[in-house]
């Protein structure tokens, strides 16, 4: 590493030693070191070296109507980005809704791929609390004007996906006994066990790609991955065509009149994409752009020092058993709805297929621009910008949610109907709706709170604290 790398890294040390030893009142840095930041912005937000202007906040405050903008040249690219990708998990229940000439029927279908989707979604918490978490870090590292700690804690975060993802994978060949433990019909928890194999591919490609664009959209560079993600959602719903139902192959003797794979084509389809989506998105990233330069550390493991690590995992942790806990606690309304039979379950997620591309993303878009505009400002030493930051973001998702009701409601035969073919299953789902729609807002307002603003802070363990008193299921 450079010299003044080095220096930094070992003044870094010091602050390290004194935020993780003595908390919130640790005392006073050594003479010619910074004090420790005390008001919850973690390792990355404090400043071992005289930020420039724009990091120290010289400028002045941002209006209201600066950080709206900010915030909105921020939010547009990572909300075209997460439609796409729900709108993927969207895409494959649609196809598979329509899937039903063998017995099982769409109804049977779409529980499968529900229950399956519950498993593994619980499975894959931790390789997702492991990227996340770069929301904040690099949030933080970037507004104190340290941009090289950003690729620190990327190198951590791909680390800890290695160590996090095997044990996690091996988990979906045991979903089969894990659903008959649960009490749910022996066919349907082997259609959904056979689905969830056909899955163990998909979530290392999808896992990569998540910790490398918060990577980038954290410094400002998330319309890569916005184009990358349209891309794909058209892609993936060629891939779904061909490999559920054969796609243009069904119609030439040539090819057998292949009629694809059927249920487990969208895993296969999903897998294939989300893989090309990774391998396009690394080769213009790193390869052809090279926008890591100005955030890249160089790969040694003198980088990586035992504080560093463990102030990584202090952030990572809470923010994992907080997903773990609001995964649990969402997937025990499945169970539980389960009990009411398949049909039940498949009637839930037409309503989600439906309503996730629209509330799903903007669940991740005000979660993300909090972490961001939160860490950025604390990162600059600025916590009364936070505090704005922070109010403008849960009044703004308010206007936005009652604009997408206002949007939904009157097209919302359509949208099931694009889900599924079987009228009974639509009618059904119908009936959901008012009550998905309330409980959607809240459960907004309050993941904002948790895994944005309490993100930002980098006071994970409040958000874990929290979401045991606030999202267990009524």
């Amino acid at each position: 590493m450079d010299h003044e790398y080095e220096q930094e890294h070992q003044l870094e040390e010091a602050l390290l030693g004194a935020t993780t030893n003595s908390g919130p009142t640790a005392s006073p840095a050594p003479p010619g070191v910074p004090c420790a930041r005390t008001d919850g912005g973690g390792p990355g937000a404090s400043s071992d070296r005289p930020p420039d202007a724009s990091a120290a906040g010289t400028t002045g405050p941002l209006s209201a109507r600066e950080e709206l903008a900010e915030m909105v040249s921020l939010a547009l690219p990572i909300a075209a980005s997460a439609f796409c990708r729900k709108g993927m998990v969207s895409a494959d229940k649609a196809f598979v809704g329509h899937l039903g000439d063998d017995g099982h029927g769409a109804g049977g279908y779409l529980a499968a791929f529900v229950l399956a989707d519950m498993c593994l979604s619980v499975l894959m918490v931790p390789p997702l609390a492991f990227s996340l978490v770069l929301n904040s870090l690099v949030g933080q590292a970037v507004g104190s004007g340290r941009p090289k700690m950003a690729g620190v804690w990327f190198q951590q975060s791909l680390f800890w996906l290695a160590v996090s993802l095997p044990p996690c994978l091996v988990g979906l060949f045991y979903v089969e006994p894990a659903l008959l433990v649960l009490g749910f019909d022996q066919d349907l928890a082997l259609l959904a066990g056979t689905y969830a194999k056909y899955n163990v591919i998909w979530p290392v490609s999808s896992s990569l790609y998540t910790s490398m664009r918060i990577y980038f959209q954290a410094q400002g560079l998330p319309r890569p991955a916005m184009y990358n993600n349209i891309a794909f959602l058209f892609i993936n719903a060629f891939l779904n065509y061909v490999f559920i139902f054969g796609g243009p192959f069904r119609h030439f003797a040539a090819f057998g009149h292949w009629r694809g794979l059927g249920f487990v084509g969208a895993a296969v389809s999903l897998s294939i994409s989300r893989t090309a989506q990774l391998a396009v998105y690394f080769v213009y990233m790193f390869v052809l752009q090279r926008h890591h330069r100005r955030t890249w550390p160089g790969l040694s493991p003198s980088h990586h020092t035992r504080a560093r690590t463990a102030e990584f995992l202090r952030q990572a942790l809470p923010g994992a058993g907080t997903l773990f806990f609001q995964q649990c606690s969402g997937r025990a309304v499945t169970v539980l709805v389960g009990r009411l039979g398949g049909e039940a379950v498949a009637a839930s997620s037409v309503v989600s297929a439906g309503a996730d591309p629209l509330w799903g993303t903007l669940t991740t878009t005000a979660r993300t621009v909090s972490a961001v505009r939160v860490g950025y400002h604390l990162g600059r030493g600025d916590g009364a910008a936070a505090r704005r930051a922070a109010w403008l973001v849960l009044r703004s998702i308010t206007v936005v949610d009652a604009v997408a009701v206002t949007a939904f409601v009157p097209l919302q035969e359509v949208l099931l109907g694009v889900v599924t073919n079987d009228r009974g299953l639509r009618d059904l789902a119908a009936t959901l709706i008012p009550a998905v729609l309330v409980s959607t807002y809240l459960n907004l307002v309050v993941d904002n709170i948790t895994a944005g603003v309490f993100a930002g802070m980098g006071r994970p363990v409040i958000a874990t604290v929290l979401s045991f008193g606030l999202e267990l299921p009524m």
